[in-house]
């Protein structure tokens, strides 16, 4: 189907075709990351502004409204994305009027100058006559005070205005605002069709790519600097989780990468304390399925009581990645802790 932009995306966007004629206030389209959900919102809000759209409801191309949500200028479609998904999707980003650019790192989350500068555009009706969409994307990470003004505006929508909210954790949208939208399901591709489009892609070790990624195809075909380390640093953090129990305090601090960043340094752990748990059960790596024998080796270094402590530890550092955290201390911190799953 043209409307899908991937084909393990062909169900919901058959389903969010069958709207378009009644279109709901909200809708709310959810899934896995890495699985394309922000371009199956996109291409489902420039097919409403189709005036002549195909029979599978993807749009003709042709027409005026197709000229403008390809320009980006359609007057009745509004995105609204964090700092950091506008930079991933080149997006343009209006930032809050006491923002001096100081801050080192992007925003992840939904802001409330963000949802205010809508007001306008709220109060308007359509340019053209027909529907009006807002975008917005991650669902899951709108602050709680943009929330509050969200819900508002979506308590009482104007006419012929439709949300289109795209979340990766469904848990993590406001119970109010998942209440008040049609809820889509974007399902995760199976091991074989994600394989299949890695391989089209010509990514090499499509296998161990795909399953570092945790299943996410896109994720897989070109993941973000927050997502995956560089090749050198992350042989370097490979190489020492390896040694285990043959860590020295001494080869912790000579090892670190200067360019070490945590959210991505935090994630490649995190798939780590989960593989040795589950080698320490007798299960097989989920993620790093290429250091099977290494985590066999260490697993018999410990137990699954200490690994899984580990792991929790993990996550917690996974958890506050975001935050501006000293990437040298963490770096000794998670090294210091990792030693003692040996002990």
């Amino acid at each position: 189907m043209a409307l899908a932009p991937y084909p393990w995306l062909e169900a919901p966007a058959r389903e969010l075709a069958r709207m378009r004629d009644r279109m709901p206030n909200a809708i709310l389209i959810y899934g896995a990351p890495g699985t394309g959900l922000y371009e199956l919102g996109l291409a489902f809000s420039k097919a409403v502004f189709c005036s002549d759209p195909r029979p599978d409801g993807s749009p003709c191309g042709h027409c005026r409204g197709c000229q403008l949500t390809q320009a980006g200028t359609h007057p009745d479609f509004k995105q609204v994305l964090s700092e950091f998904m506008c930079e991933q999707h080149n997006v343009p980003y209006t930032a809050a009027e006491n923002d001096r650019g100081e801050r080192k790192k992007l925003s992840r989350s939904i802001l409330i100058h963000q949802i205010r500068v809508l007001e306008d555009f709220l109060a308007l009706n359509a340019n053209q006559g027909g529907r009006r969409i807002i975008l917005v994307y991650p669902a899951d990470k709108v602050r709680a005070e943009a929330a509050a003004s969200l819900l508002k505006s979506m308590e009482e929508p104007p006419e012929g205005l439709t949300w289109v909210l795209v979340a990766e954790k469904l848990d993590d949208v406001l119970p109010t605002i998942r209440s008040r939208s049609r809820l889509v399901r974007a399902p995760q591709p199976d091991e074989e069709e994600a394989l299949a489009f890695l391989r089209a892609n010509r990514v090499k070790n499509a296998e161990a790519e795909l399953a570092f990624a945790g299943g996410a195809p896109l994720a897989a075909l070109e993941a973000s600097d927050d997502e995956r380390l560089q090749k050198k640093t992350e042989d370097a953090v490979l190489e020492l989780l390896r040694s285990g129990p043959d860590i020295t305090p001494n080869a912790i601090l000579m090892a670190q990468p200067r360019d070490l960043t945590v959210p991505a340094f935090s994630l490649l752990l995190v798939r780590w304390s989960h593989d040795l748990m589950r080698t320490t059960l007798g299960l097989g790596p989920r993620y790093l399925v290429n250091e099977a024998e290494n985590l066999g080796r260490l697993a018999k270094r410990t137990t699954p009581k200490l690994a899984a402590g580990f792991d929790d530890y993990a996550r917690s550092v996974r958890r506050a990645a975001d935050h501006p955290l000293n990437a040298r201390q963490v770096w000794e911190q998670v090294f210091l802790k990792y030693m003692a799953v040996f002990r």
